[in-house]
């Protein structure tokens, strides 16, 4: 009888590339899925430069296409997360009225091509206005926030709710538009595979974040996320709407790690690069019991910082903490009414019959989160589908 590890070995594997795409560089993760639905992390590259990345002899080759033909097919399905300073996801609720002005009526049923030019004609009215925003968000102009994502979902027929609108009758269908923007830059670099007849799924760092830490429970959740790059941090609270349907709500805090190893750095009189290795030897429980009090009475007015602003930004729910370093405080951690929690990976990763030998290692679960999002999507649908073709052509 061959043992679970000897099939493990055999066995063909699912094989995937996730790319954490930021201003300052990718990280980028190998991984496989066995037969036995087992993930393997094959391996862990930080800080790729991008174009370099991409630019290898294999990569060009399984980008190329003729007539919508690719010449060789990828042995790694793509998946890219864009840190949120370089994508960005915006959620609406659209009501579509069907037209009966030429004959037709609300008892004919919904055809596929009837769905997609209604919310073709809803997309071009909210554009404008959508990429106005977009445009805010990632500090470019208008013309530099491109269009690369949209899905539709949460469908609705005169309130009813259904899986599918096509094939019921009806006057007007409800849903929820997302639409995902993204950088000019980044879509240059990305351009061979937006522009592919493959599906590619591309979605911003945070959302499939807290996508994935809702699989096993309901909403609100929030998460703190700092690259450790930056001046500020950002609290991302994933919650229902008026029209409960959930959306991201976004806020920056006033807090970073460079506030934490500033504090060290003066009170110990080492470089910055030394107080980071401070403090990890310090969360990792490395230092004795008086230099650990030292410690954290040194970084205590960081800490409160952290604490006062996530409240400041009304946290909602169990809060998570996304960092290459580790929560300056023991998890779980109560103040005032934040809770912030450790994420359950082990039980996502079940729920979704999913495995994992060992634990996911600090920070990498944004680059894990996407594929778990890519890899059980549902916006393989037929009006998605439809919706993406739309896409390519604008792109």
């Amino acid at each position: 009888m061959i043992s679970k590890r000897a099939k493990r070995l055999v066995a063909p594997r699912e094989k995937f590339l996730v790319l954490e795409v930021a201003p300052q560089g990718a990280n980028a993760l190998f991984l496989s899925v066995d037969d036995d639905r087992n993930l393997i992390f094959e391996k862990f590259v930080k800080n790729a430069e991008l174009k370099k990345f991409l630019s290898s002899p294999l990569r060009r080759i399984t980008q190329k296409s003729w007539e919508g033909k690719h010449f060789f097919k990828s042995r790694r399905r793509i998946i890219v997360s864009a840190n949120s300073s370089v994508a960005t996801t915006m959620a609406m609720p659209i009501d579509l009225v069907r037209d009966t002005r030429e004959g037709d009526t609300t008892e004919d049923e919904i055809t596929l091509l009837e769905l997609e030019n209604l919310i073709a004609q809803a997309m071009a009215k909210v554009f404008t206005q959508c990429r106005n925003e977009a445009a805010t968000r990632l500090g470019v102009d208008d013309i530099h926030a491109i269009l690369v994502g949209a899905r539709a979902e949460k469908f609705k027929i005169d309130g009813r709710v259904v899986m599918n609108p096509v094939g019921f009758t009806g006057k007007k269908v409800s849903l929820v538009l997302e639409l995902v923007f993204t950088r000019r830059d980044v879509f240059e670099n990305f351009k061979p595979f937006f522009n592919s007849p493959d599906e590619f799924f591309f979605v911003e760092s945070p959302q499939a974040w807290l996508l994935s830490a809702t699989r096993t429970a309901g909403l609100p959740r929030s998460v703190v996320i700092d690259d450790g790059n930056g001046d500020e941090a950002q609290l991302f609270v994933f919650e229902k709407t008026d029209r409960e349907y959930p959306a991201l709500r976004r806020e920056k805090l006033a807090w970073s790690f460079a506030q934490v190893f500033d504090l060290i750095a003066k009170s110990f009189g080492v470089t910055p690069i030394i107080a980071k290795d401070l403090y990890l030897r310090y969360r990792a429980g490395e230092l004795s019991p008086s230099a650990a009090a030292h410690f954290r009475k040194t970084i205590k007015p960081a800490v409160d910082m952290l604490l006062a602003e996530t409240v400041r930004a009304e946290a909602r729910g169990p809060i998570y903490f996304d960092s290459e370093y580790p929560a300056p405080f023991d998890l779980p951690h109560a103040y005032k009414g934040a809770k912030f929690a450790d994420l359950p990976v082990a039980e996502i990763l079940s729920d979704l019959d999913l495995s994992l030998d060992g634990a996911v290692p600090l920070g990498t679960f944004r680059t894990l989160a996407p594929f778990l999002e890519a890899y059980f999507a549902k916006s393989a649908s037929e009006i998605n589908q439809k919706l993406r073709r739309r896409l390519h052509w604008l792109v």
